[in-house]
């Protein structure tokens, strides 16, 4: 038993030895109660961001600004609240990477933004030829760059409709135009959700409803194992020394703490919103347990209200982010060990496998 993890009740039965369950109403449940409001609220986070940066372009002072600026956080959030559903809809058409263009290893996607501002490309200004461009140029981190990145402060003194901050506004409108046809794609009536709830031979994606479930659950182990090897892991090293704090997502804003904690919340709510937690209860109450220890850590950091490339290299700080790592794996394997075993499935390729 791995240390740190919590578990609440019996011991898991031993496969095969579940009885069948019936798996349709669980499914319903999580496309109605935790996608498709998740999706809604992206889109919804995206217009507020637009009003304010449109109101920007409109009137640039430091006010302003710091309104846009601030408008950028609940978008953190609701995307942070998705970013995990990387399934149909999202991965059609590059949409998840047109949303988050994340890692950018080599900073192509920053030379490809820094390069629209600095050229004033104005095809960059209208969604149809914008959403043709590169990925890396329409979503979240670009709309950061803009915000925070280099010389972003020029916004507030800048000429009204300034080039920069009209980019920003139809970066907005991209991240909204594309988290729209994720909800189209996912509603319609031939849509991604009618796959999941009817399952069949002759469904070309999921012949049953068990795989589906073993789609949701490795879908949210992906995320767990994501934010501990990739999001933490990779960016604080071994020593605060030997950190990498521009590794992370979302650093410019100082937002990297906060999305952390709502791409661990979202996990939670697949299982309480969704209904993946009526199945197996206890241990859902463990991997709640296990979050919220993480969550704990996490507020803790960013209540210090310290930029993110400076906490990193702290040693106190740096203890903290390590600390997260004991709940985190215990978290991973309540998805992706115990809760499968529990329901006689088995999770099969993890896309993050080899990365």
């Amino acid at each position: 038993m791995l240390a740190g993890i919590v578990i609440v009740g019996a011991a898991v039965n031993a496969w095969g030895q579940t009885p069948e369950i019936d798996f349709k109403p669980i499914i319903k449940q999580t496309i109605e109660k935790a996608i498709l409001p998740g999706y809604k609220n992206l889109t919804a986070a995206a217009k507020e961001q637009e009003n304010d940066l449109t109101k920007l372009c409109e009137q640039p002072n430091k006010e302003n600004l710091a309104k846009a600026q601030q408008a950028f956080r609940p978008l953190v959030a609701a995307w942070s609240g998705v970013e995990m559903y990387r399934i149909g809809p999202a991965i059609k058409n590059n949409r998840q990477e047109k949303l988050f263009f994340w890692p950018d290893r080599k900073s192509i996607g920053l030379r490809q933004v820094r390069k629209l501002i600095d050229t004033q490309d104005e095809t960059a200004l209208a969604i149809e030829t914008l959403q043709k461009k590169s990925v890396a140029v329409q979503g979240m981190l670009a709309l950061e760059y803009v915000l925070f990145g280099k010389n972003a402060e020029a916004l507030a003194t800048a000429k009204p409709q300034s080039y920069r901050c009209d980019y920003g506004v139809n970066i907005a409108r991209a991240i909204q135009t594309t988290g729209q046809e994720i909800i189209d794609d996912w509603a319609s009536p031939s849509g991604y959700a009618t796959m999941m709830l009817d399952t069949g031979p002759t469904n070309p994606i999921y012949r049953s409803d068990t795989e589906v479930m073993q789609d949701l659950l490795r879908i949210s182990s992906e995320m767990i194992q994501s934010t501990k090897d990739l999001k933490i892991l990779n960016t604080i090293k071994e020593s605060p020394e030997k950190s990498k704090p521009k590794r992370a997502p979302f650093w410019r804003s100082n937002q990297t703490l906060h999305a952390y904690q709502s791409n661990l919340n979202a996990v939670e709510t697949l299982f309480t919103q969704g209904g993946l937690g009526n199945l197996t209860s206890r241990y859902t109450k463990s991997l709640s347990f296990e979050l919220g220890q993480i969550n704990t850590f996490l507020m803790k950091l960013e209540k210090e209200n310290i930029a993110w490339e400076k906490q990193v290299k702290q040693t106190k700080s740096h203890e903290t982010l390590s600390f997260t790592l004991i709940p985190l794996e215990g978290a991973h394997y309540i998805v992706n060990d115990l809760i499968p075993e529990k329901l006689g499935l088995s999770l099969g390729f993890n896309s993050l496998d080899g990365d």
